[in-house]
C-alpha cells in the first residue's frame, strides 16, 4: 500500500512539493502493470517519443499481457486529445516496435531511428 494516500500525493504534486520534485514517491502503486503500460504508451505518443523508446515500451506491455491489438487501440484513444499528426507520427514506429514489416509510405525516421529497440512478432 502507498504511504501516502492519493489525495496527499496530488496536494504535493500540486504545490511542486520538494519531496516529490526528484520522482521520489512518485512509483504507481495502483495501476496494473498492463494498465501501467498502456497509459506510458499513451503518454509516448503524445510527447512524440522517438522509435527505440517505443520497442522498451511496447516491450513492456505485451510482457504485461497486453495484446497487440490493445496497443493499436491505445492510437485510437488518444487521438482525439494528442491530435491524429502525433498518432500518425507514432503509427510506424508502434508497427516496427510490434515486429511489423514497414509498408510503403511509413515515415522513413521511423524507420531509420530504430536503433536498438528490441521488437517482437506480433501477437
Amino acid at each position: 500500500m502507498r504511504a501516502v494516500d492519493h489525495a496527499e500525493l496530488l496536494r504535493r504534486l500540486t504545490i511542486n512539493d520538494a519531496r516529490v520534485d526528484d520522482g521520489r514517491g512518485l512509483s504507481p502503486e495502483v495501476l496494473s502493470p498492463s494498465s501501467l503500460a498502456l497509459v506510458r504508451l499513451a503518454a509516448l505518443v503524445a510527447v512524440g517519443g522517438r522509435s527505440p523508446s517505443y520497442g522498451a515500451e511496447v516491450d513492456a506491455a505485451l510482457a504485461a499481457g497486453v495484446s497487440a491489438a490493445e496497443v493499436v487501440d491505445v492510437l485510437c484513444a488518444v487521438a482525439p486529445v494528442v491530435g491524429l499528426p502525433n498518432v500518425v507520427t507514432a503509427a510506424p514506429r508502434i508497427a516496427l516496435a510490434l515486429g511489423l514489416e514497414p509498408l510503403e509510405g511509413w515515415d522513413e525516421d521511423a524507420a531509420s531511428d530504430v536503433g536498438t529497440a528490441t521488437t517482437k512478432p506480433p501477437g
